[in-house]
């Protein structure tokens, strides 16, 4: 479905590629780099004549609001309208050799070809901004978690490198599905070339920056199509998980982040107080009509011997509903992150909320190394002395250092240093130097 107005005027660029203008325009290119090549090798049509070709083969308004009516064959009214502008022996060019799907399918590959190039850039452009926020919050301590529980200390920007690190894998993923896609058909019926040499197929689709397809049907394999639907549903889940952190990080009991919020919005129409991380839920939604198209485009890939037309009314809103919301989604993910609000002060406050538990681990590994108990001795001992903190609200380290079994082999300088964050970042660079955002000093 074209996406929706409140979203399309965020995404212009994408929201042409697949408005009629785009899906007509793309196809004239096929033509226009066919007679081209057959110019080239042949000499016909004459220079005169490609010159004729190319000016007719240029769609007007008019052109494209008739061609849009849902009514026959739309290649054919396509061709018809161009040929209709031009002699019968200039016009006989145009689509010689060709069917309907040659034109169609690499059509389609021109497209997704565009769209790709368009994420590709937002998803560098967000990166940028990810890796400015992680720099800047490198050493800004925060409680890191799993199981959505209290784990070990670290810092915010080392959070934040890991979106930083998912994201430069998508780009690899787009340019992966680039790679996959950059394929054409121009060897008409059932694609065995009866009717057109494979030398003009081969040189036409240069010119478009394609390859031909190594072994189509009549139409290109949808094995390909389906790949790039599951690379760029790969791609959302990245946005929805950065988006589904930050919408964690901006609950009211944790607090360590908000969304950018402008003075006159509104959280609530009833409660004046609230400010709902909507735009991390949209981006959230968006996700799922991202993925709920790799289910119907993998079932194009079930085509009827050479060719049937399933795949034709599957795709009008596979693409559209695959690209155009990564596009925006992506454009609204560079934003909250550009806009971020980040409360060091309350990422510290946070990591008191165990009243120590969160140094266990290495009152734990400190206990183990005296080598007086075995790891599960260490492990219950600890155990039971961090539930007891977080229960009676009361700190690990003052009930470690009232505990006879461990008093007796730590002494209190040795117990108290157990208790430094800081001990906890000491690697916290080693993700920002494998992913290029820092370098080492030998690398300097």
């Amino acid at each position: 479905m074209p996406a929706p107005e409140r979203y399309a005027g965020q995404i212009p660029d994408m929201v042409k590629v697949w408005k009629a203008e785009g899906y007509f325009r793309a196809q004239t290119n096929i033509w226009a780099a066919q007679s081209e090549a057959r110019h080239e090798l042949y000499g016909k049509p004459t220079a005169e004549q490609l010159e004729q070709i190319q000016t007719a083969l240029k769609l007007t308004p008019e052109d494209i609001i008739a061609l849009n009516e849902a009514k026959g064959h739309e290649t054919n009214k396509l061709l018809r309208r161009v040929q209709s502008r031009l002699s019968p022996e200039a016009g006989n060019f145009v689509h010689l050799g060709n069917t309907s799907s040659d034109v169609l399918d690499t059509s389609l590959s021109l497209q997704i070809i565009e769209s790709l190039g368009i994420v590709e850039n937002d998803f560098s452009q967000l990166g940028d901004s990810l890796k400015e926020l992680a720099i800047r919050h490198k050493d800004t301590l925060q409680i890191g978690r799993s199981h959505g529980q209290h784990a070990i200390p670290q810092t915010f920007g080392r959070q934040v490198i890991g979106w930083y690190a998912e994201v430069k894998r998508g780009i690899d993923r787009i340019n992966q599905a680039k790679e996959t896609i950059a394929v054409g058909k121009l060897s008409g019926e059932i694609g065995t070339h009866v009717f057109i040499d494979p030398k003009l197929e081969e040189s036409a689709l240069k010119k478009l920056g394609l390859k031909p397809d190594e072994a189509p049907t009549q139409i290109i394999s949808r094995d390909r199509h389906t790949q790039v639907v599951g690379l760029m549903v790969t791609n959302s889940g990245t946005l929805a998980r950065i988006a589904e952190n930050i919408r964690q990080l901006a609950k009211t009991e944790i607090g360590e982040v908000r969304e950018p919020f402008e003075d006159t919005q509104q959280g609530s129409s009833a409660m004046p107080h609230k400010r709902n991380p909507e735009l991390s839920e949209r981006i959230i939604g968006l996700s799922r009509v991202i993925r709920t198209q790799f289910a119907p485009e993998s079932e194009a890939t079930m085509a009827l011997f050479e060719r049937d037309i399933s795949h034709s009314s599957t795709e009008r809103y596979v693409f559209p509903d695959v690209f155009e919301p990564l596009a925006y989604a992506t454009r609204l993910t560079k934003f909250i992150i550009d806009n971020l609000e980040v409360f060091p002060k309350k990422m510290e406050r946070n990591l008191s909320l165990t009243y120590g538990g969160i140094y266990s681990s290495r009152l734990l590994n400190a206990l183990i190394d005296t080598g007086k108990y075995s790891r599960t001795q260490a492990y219950e001992l600890v155990k039971k002395l961090s539930q007891k903190a977080i229960d009676r609200e009361v700190d690990l380290k003052i009930l470690a250092s009232g505990e006879p079994a461990i008093t007796t082999l730590l002494k209190p300088k040795e117990l108290e240093e157990l208790f430094d964050p800081k001990f906890y970042l000491k690697n916290i660079d080693v993700a920002f130097k494998r992913t290029g955002v820092i370098f080492s000093e030998k690398k300097k």
